[in-house]
């Protein structure tokens, strides 16, 4: 209690600073969960990198604090408020871009010329410089050690005392996936266990430890080794983002189209399997990867 009006005064020099400070920032503010926040952020940041235009995200500002960039600059609760107040009383202008059309020449020159501005929507996006940038955006969101260690030692007590030779990821995507684009990608158990399956059969003489990451929270694990005959399948259940980091660390990943399993495989240049059609056969000449699928969402 006694500290609190010292870090009171010490947040409001802070936003002064921000206020007096800067040239030209943007602020991102956050568009769905958390690996879609990443990817709007990259693309945003990678563009203000070329512009000269410093970006900050409002959301990895408060939320999300999973990530080195998180203790980056301007990455702090107070520019979360601050930037929040300013759009809210239109104090600044923000521009929504939610339709590739909204990223015209007159908007991009607007973003430039604005002391502060803001942007909301998915389609501010610039694959090529993301790809220019990819080692610095890998870095920006490394995880940080205490999500890390974690996962690495998870990994460990398990992967290693199955002496497996092949870790598979699997992200089951419920909740949301039940409505949209109408549940296409919403898939049962069915779906996932003859998936795994399929992918055993290519591994014959090889152990395979399985991963699953899902958001439901009532997924039966033991139908899934009871249906395959595998006792090395584990559902660890962790926060999102000890999730993403998990199916990092496997060799492989299978998911539906999302940019969850997608930013899994952004890490380590895992190969992807995206279930697109859940009666068409796996194989691994079909598992894809992360730059090839990034160019389609």
């Amino acid at each position: 209690l006694h500290s609190f009006p010292t870090r009171r005064s010490s947040d409001l020099k802070f936003l002064g600073k921000v206020k007096t400070n800067i040239v030209n920032m943007i602020f991102v503010k956050g568009y769905g969960q958390m690996c879609n926040n990443i990817l709007q952020y990259a693309h945003a940041y990678v563009w203000g990198k070329e512009n000269n235009v410093k970006v900050v995200s409002m959301r990895f500002a408060y939320k999300y604090r999973y990530f080195e960039v998180c203790n980056y600059k301007y990455h702090r609760w107070p520019v979360y408020l601050f930037a929040k107040m300013l759009i809210k009383l239109q104090l600044i202008k923000c521009f929504f871009l939610d339709e590739p059309t909204d990223v015209t020449p007159d908007v991009l020159a607007e973003l430039k010329r604005h002391r502060m501005v803001a942007i909301d929507g998915w389609q501010f996006r610039f694959p090529e410089l993301f790809m220019k940038y990819r080692t610095e955006i890998k870095d920006m969101f490394a995880f940080k050690s205490l999500v890390l260690n974690k996962i690495k030692s998870f990994l460990e007590e398990h992967a290693k005392a199955d002496g497996a030779d092949v870790r598979l990821a699997v992200h089951i995507r419920r909740g949301d996936y039940k409505v949209w684009m109408g549940g296409k990608y919403f898939f049962n158990d069915d779906v996932y266990i003859e998936h795994i399956r399929q992918f055993l059969d290519n591994f014959p003489d090889k152990k395979v430890s399985v991963f699953i990451c899902t958001n439901d929270r009532n997924l039966n694990v033991n139908c899934y080794r009871e249906a395959l005959g595998l006792k090395s399948i584990y559902c660890p259940k962790g926060n999102e983002a000890e999730d993403l980091c998990l199916l990092s660390q496997c060799d492989y990943i299978i998911g539906v189209k999302s940019t969850f399993s997608l930013m899994a495989a952004f890490y380590n240049n895992r190969p992807i399997y995206w279930i697109m059609d859940k009666n068409a056969p796996l194989q691994l000449s079909n598992f894809s990867s992360f730059e090839k699928l990034f160019m389609t969402v």
